[in-house]
């Protein structure tokens, strides 16, 4: 949150603080687009469950969900199996691009996705350490 707030004053980051209201879901549109535009139809691992963006990618491309929360694993949501830590390995084998969240940063299971496949981080936790590492990042309504 520092590093962010940070670069925030200097102006070298932009979309630190959460989108609220209706911001997640017009995110996820968004979101999908930018992915058909660059990658076109590709397999995605989104790592870390956020429920807007699962439910616009599902129905657009072949994807798969990693989450550490144990009420999430093993459920489905939006015609998507939200599978566990253990499938990590497999999933990243499987997909042609990486959807991960910032949060990976903080919990300290960043560096079992970077250099795998295409990687786009999402969120505001990750906006100051993305722009230091030259990592791409997609948040297309934070604030």
């Amino acid at each position: 949150a520092t590093l962010n707030a940070v670069l925030r004053y200097l102006g070298k980051v932009n979309s630190t603080i959460h989108c609220k209201d209706k911001e997640p879901t017009l995110c996820a549109s968004e979101l999908a687009k930018f992915i058909k535009r660059k990658f076109g139809a590709v397999k995605v691992v989104q790592v870390g469950f956020q429920p807007r963006m699962v439910e616009s990618l599902a129905g657009q491309f072949s994807l798969r969900v990693l989450d550490l929360d144990p009420d999430n694993i093993g459920r489905e949501k939006f015609g998507v199996l939200i599978e566990g830590p253990e499938a990590t390995e497999r999933a990243i084998q499987w997909a042609d691009l990486l959807l991960i969240t910032g949060t990976t940063l903080v919990n300290n299971t960043i560096g079992q996705f970077s250099d795998r496949k295409p990687v786009i981080f999402y969120g505001t936790t990750i906006a100051g350490a993305a722009y230091l590492m030259g990592w791409p990042r997609f948040c297309a309504y934070g604030n």
